[in-house]
Parts: C-alpha cells; structure tokens; sequence
C-alpha cells in the first residue's frame, strides 16, 4: 500500500469512486500517534517554546513552524473567549489524539472549556481514556449537531472530497462566533488539485487524498458559506514542491467569523 514516492499528482482529480479518508483508519495512525502521546503532553505541560510538532518522530520543542501554528490557534481561542463570555465550546475537527485540547488547558489554563474533538473512531477509542475531560466523537453529524464558539481545523479540511459542503456545516455549527482553519495547503496561481501523500516521515504506512487549494477560490468559497474573512495568518513553512504539480504548495490559516444566522451567504 505504501510504495511509491511520498508525493504524487492525482490527474484525474477527485473521482466520486474513491475512497474518501479510508487511509486515516489504517492502525498504524493510531500506535504512531500513541507512541508520542508521553513525550509530546510533558513538552506541553513543561515551560519550554510550543515549537512541538505532535506528528514529527521524535518530540521536540524548537520547530518553528509549529511554534506559529500553535500561536495562531491560541489567538483564535482566545478571540472566542472573549466573545463567548464564559466556557468556551469548541469543535476541532481531526484533532488527533485531543493535542490542542491538551495545549489550550496548559497555555490558558483559566480558561473553561467544552471541547469536542471530531475524528476516526479507532482514534476516538484509543483517545478517549487519555483525555477523559474532551469528548470524542467519531459521527460527522453528531459533532456538527451541536453550536460552537469556535470550529477548529488543522491540517484536515483538505482530506474531504465535498469541501465546500463541509464549510457550511462548520459556518452552521460555528454561527455567531469562529471557523478557524489551518496549515491548509495552497496554491496562488493553480486551479485546486488534488494529491495523493504517503506519509512515511510521520510513522503512517498508509496513503490518502487532499485537496489543495486555490487561494482566492478558497476564500469565495468560505463568503459564499457565510464566512466572513477577520484575520490571515502565514505559516512559515517552506514550500512543498511535489513532482508534477503546476506549482509549489504553501500551508496557510484563515481565522473566519460565522454569520450569526447560520445560513450560508446568497
């Protein structure tokens, strides 16, 4: 399954037969990611940078890139805080083990919440008695059911093939306060594109699809949702030039107030 080289241009695009985040259940996610849990909560609850890259082989505390990722979610968590006035709900959607559950109670540690994590359910089982204050949830429906303060999403829109569909729900479940979207792969120039990733730097013997997105398409997509862009942030990742692909990708991070209404914009 996981042959081939780390990257690889999809020309086909999309096609409505493929299997859609089916390579995120592989268990190799799971005992990856369980294998760092330990390492990755004492750099968290210790008081070195957050440059921790949750997925990186071996925890470490001076990656930049992570440093700004993480500075950007607290940001975000922060505006909705202020917003919300009290326990602040939140939706992260792909959330992995709970790690920016577990940053946001070490970094903001007076601040309530009621965090929902959105994810597989072999991720949801192994996750659930590591974190018991967060709930997990494996159903889409289940976790877009209920209402948000700030609906969360890192390096994980990009694996679902109805996009656009899906930024509605997040305006709906996030009316009235946030959508905060991050590390998502874009191109300036390049129509979206679709890839295929191995990911074997991060442990995973697996392979997946992700989108990336044109900018400016990404953006009208999100107003036409009900989104309505307050703050883009950089990500000081450097490029990702993948064999084939009409241009080099770069991470970026749109922090997007939800229409108060929950219907998306005409």
């Amino acid at each position: 399954r996981n042959g081939g080289p780390e990257w690889a241009v999809l020309r086909g695009g999309w096609e409505a037969g493929d299997p859609q985040g089916e390579g995120w259940n592989h268990p190799s996610v799971v005992a990856a990611q369980l294998s760092r849990w330990p390492d990755f909560l004492a750099a968290v609850q210790g008081t070195g940078p957050l440059g921790i890259s949750h997925e990186a082989r071996r925890i470490r505390q001076d990656n930049a890139s992570a440093h700004n990722a993480i500075l950007c979610f607290l940001h975000a968590l922060s505006r909705a805080a202020l917003v919300a006035g009290g326990p602040v709900r939140v939706l992260d959607w792909g959330g992995g083990l709970g790690y920016y559950a577990a940053i946001a109670r070490a970094a903001l540690p007076e601040l309530a919440l009621d965090y929902t994590v959105k994810e597989t359910a072999p991720v949801c089982a192994a996750a659930a008695p590591l974190l018991p204050e967060v709930r997990f949830e494996a159903g889409a429906e289940a976790s877009l059911a209920r209402r948000y303060d700030l609906v969360f999403a890192s390096n994980s829109i990009q694996y679902e093939r109805d996009w656009p569909a899906l930024l509605g729900r997040f305006a709906e479940a996030g009316a009235g306060g946030f959508v905060f979207l991050s590390r998502l792969p874009l191109a300036r120039r390049a129509a979206d594109f679709v890839i295929l990733q191995r990911p074997r730097w991060a442990g995973y013997d697996t392979e997946y699809r992700s989108w990336v997105f044109n900018h400016a398409g990404f953006l009208a997509a999100a107003e036409r949702a009900g989104l309505a862009l307050e703050r883009e942030f950089l990500m000081p990742d450097e490029p990702t030039r993948i064999p084939g692909a009409p241009e080099a990708v770069a991470n970026g991070a749109f922090l997007f107030r939800a229409r108060a209404d929950g219907q998306p914009a005409v």
